[in-house]
């Protein structure tokens, strides 16, 4: 009967360690936004109007994990119903992407850091309210 127990304890701490390891990866993953990339082809990015009524927006995803000391680009979609400018000021990327619009950027990563990726607000313009300020990050391990 001991044997028996003895098995059923290192079954159940195995389960245990192989949860807790599953855990532990699913959360750096939904915690870096949910987009990791090493520099292999585009990584995609949009800009989603969550609110058209007050023009609030999002990036989704809201984080970017990349690799130091590569060149990566960014496949930018603006689905908000006006032009939206692109800033990650670490990098001196500047992009206006109209509405509806999709744009390229490529850049190279140098040093391990956390950047914000920006949308300036955008005027009233047309019957539309001004929008605020939506911040992303550029994280680089």
């Amino acid at each position: 009967m001991f044997q028996e127990r003895a098995a059923i304890t290192r079954t159940a701490a195995t389960i245990a360690i192989v949860v807790v390891l599953v855990v532990g990866v699913a959360g750096a993953y939904f915690l870096s936004g949910g987009n990791s990339q090493s520099g292999s082809g585009p990584i995609d990015l949009s800009i989603v109007e969550t609110d058209p009524v007050n023009q609030i927006n999002s990036f989704n995803p809201m984080n970017l994990t990349v690799t130091h000391d590569t060149t990566i680009t960014l496949a930018i979609q603006n689905g908000d119903d006006v032009p939206r400018t692109f800033v990650i000021s670490a990098f001196n990327v500047t992009q206006t992407i109209g509405s509806g619009a999709a744009a390229r950027i490529t850049i190279t990563v140098g040093q391990p850091g956390v950047f914000p990726m920006v949308l300036p607000p955008a005027p009233a313009t047309n019957g539309f309210k001004a929008s605020p300020v939506v911040t992303g990050y550029l994280i680089v391990t």
